[in-house]
């Protein structure tokens, strides 16, 4: 490996190593390329957690710069991706209590009806999977905020438990516990009759 390569955060390419140059040196280049790293996943999750895309794309621009201007606070630098993950569930929780506090309408399916309008797929099959992820955002926008947090954490940013527990400041056995529910109110949701079409 060349010196320069080296020395350019984007090679060295481990979290840690970014983290500490944006933390030591101010490096430009380790925040863009840990941001290119975790931008997709960490818009996910806020997507999935806010269910608006005009939402989520304010949402994700404060969680990325919480990120940024609070770096120096993230005290593993090679635990970078469950701060991350922190930082975006504080910024979804933050948006919905503003949300709350202005009455604004609940969760909506917007985000995943786009999602699935967009797949290549026979219409039948993309009728169905759009249905379908009607069905899964609708139940999951029912759940209590710290049930669907866990149950999106793990199942759509693929998290470990551990990981899930260290992001969110609860113990692991708490992060089970409200998996547990949230699987059961899911079944429970979707095992019930669809309303009849016209």
């Amino acid at each position: 490996m060349s010196r320069e390569a080296a020395r350019s955060p984007e090679a060295a390419g481990a979290d840690g190593e970014l983290v500490q140059a944006l933390q030591k040196e101010g490096s430009a280049a380790a925040f863009e390329a840990l941001l290119r790293r975790y931008q997709r996943p960490l818009y996910g999750f806020i997507a999935r957690q806010l269910g608006d895309r005009a939402r989520t794309e304010d949402v994700f621009q404060q969680a990325a710069l919480q990120i940024y201007s609070h770096i120096g606070i993230c005290a593993r630098p090679e635990a970078f991706k469950t701060w991350a993950f922190g930082v975006a569930a504080d910024a979804c929780r933050n948006a919905e209590r503003l949300d709350r506090l202005r009455a604004v309408e609940p969760l909506t399916e917007a985000y995943l009806s786009r999602v699935a309008a967009g797949q290549k797929a026979s219409p039948e099959q993309a009728a169905a999977s759009a249905q379908a992820r009607e069905r899964i955002a609708a139940a999951l926008s029912t759940l209590p905020p710290a049930l669907r947090e866990v149950f999106v954490l793990h199942c759509y940013s693929q998290l470990s438990y551990d990981d899930i527990a260290e992001t969110l400041g609860v113990p692991a056995d708490t992060v089970k516990s409200r998996m547990n529910a949230a699987l059961w109110r899911l079944r429970a949701l979707l095992a019930e009759p669809r309303p009849s079409q016209p």
